[in-house]
């Protein structure tokens, strides 16, 4: 076996997804909401389940209900529902409590785009 290390460098640009991924570095809930069914999907999908791919963005409230939750060598992790959306997210958890069933999305601590959940109380706006 030859081994070599490769090192590999490059930047990912969010395209049609800007306002989720922006949204996600500001601690903001951002998804689509179909023109053809009004189904709201947050994480966003780019066509719906209806098969229409006309959407526009819309701003949630950012508060979700903890539907399952998992802990594992690398963290908590919940799949959650987000109130406003009509889809389930699965989201990092931080701060939550264990028995805790709700929780506000958060800005990431390291400027990572990423779908963290914390307490309601912390980032009460």
């Amino acid at each position: 076996m030859i081994r070599r290390t490769l090192l590999l460098e490059y930047g990912l640009e969010p395209g049609w997804m800007a306002p989720f991924v922006e949204g996600l570095l500001k601690g903001d809930a951002m998804a689509r909401r179909c023109g053809d069914c009004g189904i709201k999907s947050f994480p966003p999908h780019r066509t719906c389940a209806c098969g229409g791919s006309g959407a526009v963005w819309v701003c949630l409230p950012g508060t979700a209900t903890i539907q399952f939750r998992t802990t594992g060598s690398d963290g908590d992790f919940a799949l959650v529902q987000f109130d406003g959306a009509d889809t389930s997210s699965v989201v990092s958890l931080q701060g939550i409590a264990e028995g805790q069933t709700n929780g506000r999305i958060s800005a990431p601590d390291d400027a990572v785009p990423k779908l963290v959940l914390g307490p309601i109380e912390e980032n009460n706006r």
